[in-house]
């Protein structure tokens, strides 16, 4: 499965209306956030930073019921960056839900190679 910029609604759309949102690291990279709109609207500012990428899920571990599912998803992420280079890297992903909403979403990536990323398309801007 692969997210790109037109498909992150799909992930907004499983999260309950009070979903909590972690991105590990420090601002403004690291980001707590509360609700489906605000975690529509860190996905949307993401895609603007790096458009085209693309959002790889390569394995997954699930357990618990239905009413307490918990996932850890290991992904791969990729990009274009203005500069030509391919920005890469890896995050895992926490996730509980509850009766198939998504209820806690925690992301630790590579925060250093992300500020570096992010540097080269905010220095093209």
């Amino acid at each position: 499965m692969t997210v790109s910029a037109g498909e992150y609604q799909v992930a907004v759309a499983t999260a309950a209306p009070d979903v909590e949102f972690r991105f590990a690291g420090p601002p403004p990279v690291g980001v707590h956030l509360r609700g489906r709109d605000a975690f529509a609207d860190w996905f949307r500012d993401v895609f603007e930073l790096f458009p085209g990428l693309r959002i790889a899920l390569t394995d997954v571990v699930v357990t618990g019921w239905p009413w307490r599912t918990t996932a850890v998803v290991k992904l791969r992420l990729t990009a274009r960056l203005a500069d030509g280079s391919t920005y890469e890297n890896q995050a895992m992903q926490w996730l509980r839900l509850r009766w198939g909403r998504m209820v806690y979403d925690e992301v630790i990536e590579d925060t250093h190679a992300l500020v570096a990323a992010r540097a080269v398309r905010l220095a093209a801007r």
